[in-house]
């Protein structure tokens, strides 16, 4: 082997001794390391800087090929599925929930109709129907005992019940300028009880709007049909 003197900078060959041969001075050569020795450290760097690798690929979520064989992989893919589920579920639901229309506002609905459907009733016949002529029922046929030619019906398609099964409840103004009695009975299906259930009042006011080019329920909606009111006068 060769070798060179740390202080003279000489050149040796062959064993190094503990005397430079030109200076004489001590020398420290570190002896040569056996080939296997020397492979052997290099194939545990690669081993462990392999390692090291792998570690760091599962700390920042790569998928590799060795997930698929763990049990936990599957596990945990379950149950961020069921999370899922649960979740879309539950939006489901609401949804539909917020959908439902309340028994209550479906009468309020039905119930701003039919006033609406008086005041134009009271536009073209300059009153509202009284239980002579049909009450509420004059809105869908004409009004007896005699047909009144400025009825231009009907005004809504049907009549119908409130959510409980009962009628809606209907009276004429007693006095000119007045608003009629509308209400739905509510739960108790009673009239003048807490529970009553009435339009708003600015519906009986349909304005002038919708006079142009009025069309009746009849010639708007398919399949209605206007029904003479079979009441004799008295």
């Amino acid at each position: 082997m060769k070798y060179k003197c740390p202080y003279c900078k000489s050149v040796h060959e062959g064993e190094p001794g503990p005397h430079c041969t030109a200076c004489g001075k001590v020398m420290v050569v570190p002896k040569m390391r056996e080939t296997s020795e020397r492979g052997a450290k290099h194939r545990k760097i690669e081993a462990i800087w392999r390692e090291n690798e792998i570690k760091k690929s599962e700390l920042h979520g790569t998928i590799t090929p060795s997930m698929f064989r763990n049990p936990k992989f599957y596990f945990a893919l379950m149950f961020i599925l069921t999370l899922l589920g649960y979740g879309l579920f539950s939006a489901t639901d609401k949804a539909v929930v917020r959908k439902t229309v309340s028994p209550e506002m479906r009468a309020l609905r039905n119930l701003n109709v039919l006033a609406e459907a008086l005041g134009r009733y009271h536009f073209h016949l300059g009153r509202y129907p009284s239980a002579r002529q049909g009450g509420l029922g004059a809105l869908v046929r004409v009004p007896g005992p005699v047909a009144d030619p400025k009825w231009n019906g009907p005004y809504i398609n049907l009549l119908p019940k409130d959510p409980w099964g009962m009628p809606y409840y209907y009276e004429m103004p007693k006095k000119q300028g007045e608003w009629p009695v509308l209400l739905s009975c509510g739960p108790d299906r009673l009239p003048n009880t807490a529970d009553d259930l009435k339009p708003e009042l600015a519906k009986f006011d349909p304005g002038t709007e919708w006079t142009n080019g009025w069309v009746s329920a009849e010639k708007r909606i398919p399949g209605v049909i206007v029904l003479e009111n079979k009441m004799k006068a008295e």
